[in-house]
């Protein structure tokens, strides 16, 4: 792999590379990244991946090298909201506030080199409180800000501008990527590079998908208005004479009646998107849509009226709300820049706000365009990125050109010796009545065998919450996901060596835990898409119109990817061993079943219980 990584540099080509687990894949990129003499950035999905390479792998490749008299510089740059902003934080403490959290931000903001959150204990990232002092997009200043030249963020760029290696994650590189294509490289996120490698890379779409769409929800709005509070009254311009105070409690009035009414259009199904069609938008959701209109309008007015920049902020982000509503209300194609190809508009209920947006169908194009045909050497990379055993729906989803170099790298695991695969026949098919108490009896059976260990991985919450109940009372440790943080959850597994974890999608990738604690591995399900999410409707639809077979194209393949995903999660080092489980029997009753099991790693294939049992008398005395 680090050959062809090299290759791929010297020649400035393109290269898709699935490497398996185990394969070191990130050495295999980062040495001739840097042997290159190119500023290679390096983009990965996950935090916890980012800070892996940063921490881990930089350090023993810039060792090793060092020894060679090779040197080279590298940073990391996260998302803004991991770094406190020093105008937010002071404006915070002007308000009085009293929080016990408030000395540990006066020493990150006093001593720390990086006001990075990963530097607090006890604060969660998704607090009020860190909410109300980090920095963002939408609450950047820039160089008119009094505190930029000591800005983390500012130290932050300055740092990635001296480094050879960038290290970024998939929302950074789009935003930047953005930027270059609107700015032609005049204003970018992060600095000018030869070279680019996703990690992670079967992320890129559905994240792109998120970046290149537009979304507008109640949360949004209520912190823009909350932050605008605060700014205006920091101005003293909050008086009853100019009556600002007011237009801010009409427009968030405005915006319960608008998401209200909307929602009330639409049928409510929790944690579900659901496309919007023209008929939702009835006379009372449009009058509800043009009197937040009017508010918003109204308050990028006023505080566009002069005063300070971060006066002005407030009026450039309620004008950017009102124009994402737009497009989405209307179908207003505001910005050129920002259109995509045909997209799809959909509402999606959380339990404590509403979106709307609108989402592109088909990024291909975008990404050909502003990301293959613009950089020198693209590197994609991921230990599930091919399916049937070739690239082409990775090729196609990203719109990398037809002459892109090709990769496959086996995992070095002895996975035909360590690892099994139970795929069985007598369970009935999900769509059955009987399938939930089926499922549940042999998960007992299953966990019972390897005295717990196991990670249960579900398709959908409702299966997790009815498989959760379902082992009450026959299990030792329980924990299922959402009882305390994803971090807490997986510490606790990791030390009973006994637990059972019953999860769903967010388990299935990005999840360490190696030895002996994790030896079962069960899917309940396969992974196909939801069919009735807009975004993956609208994607068939446009398969299917073109002559294609959404199913075998889109949906097979995409399952294969998380598939492997969940099973990876089983086998993370050469003494690892176990057993993945998978109950759903189409995977041998049905056609496609062939193209998903040639897909997994080259695992002991087992039909029945009793060849489980043996199996598992053989290897269960080599886990440690």
């Amino acid at each position: 792999m680090a050959e062809a990584v090299e290759a791929a540099l010297r020649d400035e080509k393109h290269l898709l590379v699935e490497a398996g687990t185990g394969t070191g894949k990130t050495l295999a990129y980062l040495v001739p990244a840097v042997l290159s003499g190119r500023r290679v950035v390096v983009s990965t999905a996950t935090k916890a991946l980012q800070e892996q390479i940063f921490l881990k792998d930089i350090p023993l490749v810039k060792e090793v090298l060092a020894r060679h008299g090779i040197s080279f510089r590298a940073a990391l740059m996260k998302g803004l909201s991991n770094y406190l902003c020093k105008r937010r934080y002071q404006e915070l403490l002007a308000t009085g506030m009293v929080d016990p959290m408030l000395p540990r931000l006066a020493v990150l903001d006093r001593d720390s080199e990086t006001g990075d959150h990963a530097e607090l204990e006890g604060l969660r990232e998704d607090a009020e409180l860190w909410r109300e002092v980090s920095s963002s997009t939408d609450t950047r200043i820039g160089q008119d800000c009094r505190y930029f030249d000591d800005c983390f963020v500012t130290q932050m760029r300055k740092r990635a501008e001296d480094a050879e290696i960038v290290v970024v994650n998939h929302h950074l590189f789009l935003a930047d990527l953005a930027l270059r294509s609107a700015h032609k490289g005049h204003a970018t996120a992060i600095p000018s590079y030869d070279a680019v490698v996703f990690d992670e890379a079967h992320q890129l779409e559905d994240i792109a998908t998120d970046f290149f769409g537009v979304r507008a929800s109640t949360t949004r709005v209520e912190v823009l208005l909350r932050d605008a509070e605060r700014t205006l009254a920091a101005e003293k311009r909050l008086t009853k004479q100019d009556g600002a105070r007011a237009l801010l409690h009409q427009a968030m009035e405005a915006a319960r009646r608008f998401f209200g009414s909307l929602g009330q259009e639409t049928q409510r199904s929790t944690d579900m998107r659901r496309p919007l069609r023209p008929e939702d938008f009835t006379p009372a959701v449009l009058e509800a849509f043009g009197s937040l209109e009017a508010r918003l309008r109204a308050i990028e007015a006023y505080a566009g009226q002069g005063g300070s920049e971060a006066v002005a902020l407030i009026a450039r982000r309620a004008g950017d709300l009102r124009t994402d509503l737009t497009e989405v209300v209307r179908g207003n194609d505001a910005s050129e820049e920002r259109h995509h190809g045909p997209r799809v508009v959909w509402i999606e209920h959380r339990d404590r706000s509403v979106s709307i947006g609108a989402s592109p169908i088909d990024l291909g194009p975008t990404l050909r365009e502003r990301l293959f045909d613009r950089v020198a050497t693209v590197v994609c990379t991921s230990a599930t990125l091919a399916t049937g055993g070739g690239f082409h729906f990775a090729k196609a989803r990203l719109g990398a050109p037809p002459e892109v170099n090709e990769l496959l790298v086996p995992s070095p695991f002895d996975y035909a010796s360590r690892a099994a695969l139970y795929l069985p026949r007598d369970l009935p098919e999900p769509a059955d009545p009987t399938f939930d108490a089926a499922s549940a009896s042999r998960i007992r059976e299953l966990v019972a065998l390897t005295d717990g260990g196991a990670f249960v991985l579900c398709t959908s919450t409702r299966a997790m919450r009815s498989i959760h109940a379902s082992l009450v009372g026959h299990v030792g440790e329980l924990l299922v996901q959402g009882e305390r943080p994803k971090h807490a959850i997986l510490s606790r597994f990791r030390a009973s060596g006994h637990a059972v974890l019953v999860a769903t999608m967010s388990f299935w990738e990005g999840v360490d835990v190696p030895g002996r604690a994790l030896r079962l591995v069960i899917l309940d399900k396969l992974p196909f898409a939801v069919p009735t999410d807009p975004v993956v409707a609208a994607r068939a639809a446009q398969i299917e119109e073109g002559g294609g077979n959404s199913f075998v194209q889109y949906s097979v393949p995409a399952a294969a990817i998380t598939l492997k995903q969940g099973f990876g999660r089983l086998v993370r080092s050469q003494r690892d061993g176990g057993i993945v489980a998978i109950l759903d029997r189409r995977i041998v009753t049905r056609p496609y079943g062939r193209v998903l099991v040639a897909s997994l790693p080259p695992a002991r294939r087992l039909t029945t219980l009793d060849q489980v049992r043996a199996f598992w008398e053989e290897l269960a005395p080599t886990l440690v």
